[in-house]
């Protein structure tokens, strides 16, 4: 599953700077921590700085199951029917 980071502030009329101004860090600094495999807590900081929920900053496949749900207060992500149900048994 994708990222659209750019694609939401581009739609929200945000640049990737002004998100990274907002979370007191360099936009190089952003860059890197978004590339490769970025942690939840940096995906939620930035949805939040955009004014947007942590799924719209995933693509949206057609026909699959997705989201991020938050289990003790603490957000976990799936990808899946299969992860859904995995977490919702536990």
């Amino acid at each position: 599953m994708g990222l659209r980071i750019k694609e939401v502030c581009k739609e929200k009329h945000i640049t990737m700077a002004e998100v990274a101004e907002k979370l007191g860090i360099t936009a190089i600094t952003l860059s890197q921590s978004l590339n490769g495999n970025p942690t939840l807590s940096r995906l939620q900081e930035v949805a939040n700085a955009i004014g947007v929920d942590v799924s719209e900053l995933f693509e949206k496949p057609k026909g699959s199951v997705y989201g991020c749900i938050y289990i003790d207060g603490h957000p976990t992500v799936f990808n899946s029917r299969e992860e859904l149900l995995k977490l919702l048994s536990e």
